[in-house]
């Protein structure tokens, strides 16, 4: 198979690349998918190459990129300047089994914007982050017990599975799953009796502040503050999970809250599109990962600080200036706005925060696969590509021109599948 990426064409085959066989007749990848997460109930189009805030695809589509591969390309792609970084870092070698001084810099960066943490750690992923916060907040309480909201989505380990319900559980030890307590989205008083309840039995409450898989309702201040005040009276480890929410504030979601984590964990744009994750955390709590001290925990990743991803994300770090965070979040709120009016009465709303939002029926807790998979298609069909949730997440080559076609293209995408029979 032979890709132009100019002319954004394939050439070498005629066969759809989900049913590409290998040689014991089975399509190579499971599904015709390497991630489930790009699923949109039918063969989806390949990316092709991407410039700006723009990706071309297999079957000769140019869209609106508002997937950002989920949020994680903040400055869109191809960057001028973090491709440069990118490629000085390579050109030195891709990665070694000894510590790079561009671990340093990122973590500079990251820790300038995250005042009241001391040290970072980096990983590959931020499931990875989660998965050693947790480690982490056990190894230092004696306790194994987490508190989780409803809908809050922390990764792809088994104990972050749980709070997505019995359609992720499948698989899951049910050991796993009793050492973690669930609790609605918001619901003070129930946070408040669980804990109360039996406060020595919990490590850590972690919090996601703007749950997609929630239907991306944001966790209310209060409900931030009572969770901080509950991790402080009972020496539990609070974990506020901004691998996505990151993007909302220069500090942080946390940061535009007032609430202080005790250990936070990101990832995706502080990659500049590299695969990275970073647990940021108290003094106190990151010395249980200090190899120096005796009882440590070890910890890993042949891959984890790698020179790439970590002179990219410094780079990306870098370029988002908190003028254009606050640049981006205001084309957010007005493309959520006029959507919302363009769509008055059709039974649909757009929600979420600043330059992330994501369209859903009225009211709905959780929506059908189905409704999710029509829609993306019919954003698509009108140049727009969203995640197969229908989330869409901004990033900086747009501009108001571009973030009018977005709104245009939305409310035409919600009036179709709202009117259909």
């Amino acid at each position: 198979m032979k890709i132009d990426t100019e002319n954004a064409t394939v050439a070498g085959s005629a066969i759809d690349p989900h049913l590409r066989k290998g040689p014991r007749g089975y399509p190579m990848l499971p599904g015709g998918y390497g991630r489930s997460t790009y699923y949109t109930g039918a063969p989806s189009p390949y990316a092709i190459r991407g410039e700006g805030c723009r990706v071309w695809d297999d079957r000769g589509q140019k869209l609106i990129d508002a997937n950002n591969n989920f949020t994680s390309l903040i400055h869109g792609n191809v960057h001028p300047e973090i491709k440069a970084a990118a490629v000085e870092a390579m050109s030195a070698g891709s990665s070694w089994g000894i510590p790079n001084l561009y671990e340093w810099e990122l973590a500079e960066l990251l820790l300038n914007r995250l005042p009241g943490l001391d040290q970072v750690r980096f990983t590959n992923s931020g499931t990875e982050a989660v998965m050693s916060a947790v480690r982490i907040a056990r190894a230092s309480t004696g306790r194994d017990k987490v508190v989780v909201t409803k809908g809050g989505y922390h990764g792809t380990s088994d104990l972050a599975l749980v709070p997505g319900g019995p359609g992720y559980t499948r698989g899951v030890p049910q050991g796993v799953i009793d050492d973690v307590t669930t609790v609605p989205l918001n619901d003070i008083e129930h946070l408040t009796h669980v804990v109360e309840s039996a406060p020595t039995n919990y490590a850590a409450i972690i919090l996601d502040l703007l749950p997609n898989r929630a239907g991306l309702v944001s966790v209310s201040e209060e409900f931030a503050r009572t969770a901080r005040d509950l991790a402080t009276k009972h020496g539990i480890v609070l974990i506020i999970d901004e691998v996505i929410s990151l993007r909302l504030g220069y500090n942080g979601l946390s940061g535009e809250y007032g609430v202080q984590p005790d250990l936070l964990t990101t990832g995706k744009l502080i990659g500049g599109g590299f695969p990275v994750g970073a647990v940021a955390g108290l003094g106190s709590l990151m010395a249980e990962v200090d190899p120096t001290r005796s009882g440590n925990l070890p910890h890993g990743g042949t891959f984890s600080g790698n020179p790439v991803s970590m002179a990219a994300g410094a780079a990306a770090l870098r370029l988002y200036t908190e003028d254009q965070v606050n640049r981006l979040n205001d084309l957010g709120d007005s493309v959520r706005q006029t959507v919302s009016k363009s769509i008055a009465g059709l039974g649909w709303e757009v929600r979420g925060r600043g330059s992330l939002l994501r369209a859903v029926p009225e009211g709905a807790d959780k929506v059908a696969e189905d409704i999710q998979h029509r829609l993306w298609w019919a954003t698509y069909r009108r140049g727009l590509l969203g995640s197969p949730a229908n989330l869409l997440s901004l990033s900086t080559p747009m501009d108001d021109k571009v973030g009018a076609e977005i709104a245009e293209g939305l409310s035409a995408a919600i009036a179709d599948v709202a009117t259909a029979r």
